[in-house]
């Protein structure tokens, strides 16, 4: 499985609103990759706290035969496409897209570090994984995601509607 995260807290003057922002980069994707699934959208808190919007979340699973860096350049295009800028880390955007797992692999360079290093400790990535597959494995901790997302329980999260 190859799996990406996709937030948006801002709005955009070419999509609108943050979840629409998702939607639009799902369909970007699939210009570039075959989406087979994708979980339902959830509204989450910012992480680090902070007084910026909340995001819309979601977890696309994703098919290609590119490299993990090539994908990573395709997902840094499609952020350009959107006009995204990253200035400072955890700022509002108006898309972020983050290549979270390539199958099993475990991978760490200045460029790109497999599984995402944070992914565990994060509700808005392991609950929409979990609605895509539950039973997916951690390669470095050897955890089901449904494990990962019950160590998690005390994060805001919430299903802002069906796929």
């Amino acid at each position: 499985m190859i799996l990406v995260a996709i937030g948006s807290n801002l709005n955009s003057k070419s999509y609108g609103s943050p979840e629409q922002n998702c939607r639009v980069a799902i369909d970007m994707l699939g210009k570039y990759f075959e989406v087979s699934k994708f979980s339902n959208f959830y509204k989450t808190e910012p992480i680090p706290k902070s007084e910026q919007p909340w995001f819309v979340n979601c977890i696309v699973n994703i098919k290609s035969k590119n490299s993990p860096s090539m994908v990573l350049d395709t997902l840094l295009k499609i952020e350009s496409q959107f006009g995204r800028k990253r200035n400072r880390k955890n700022e509002a955007r108006i898309i972020d897209l983050d290549l979270v797992a390539y199958n099993s692999l475990i991978v760490k360079s200045l460029k790109l570090t497999l599984p995402h290093p944070r992914m565990h400790l994060r509700k808005f990535v392991i609950k929409p994984l979990c609605d895509i597959n539950e039973n997916w494995i951690h390669p470095i901790f050897k955890k089901k995601a449904s494990e990962i997302l019950k160590e998690l329980a005390n994060q805001k999260i919430s299903n802002i509607n069906k796929k």
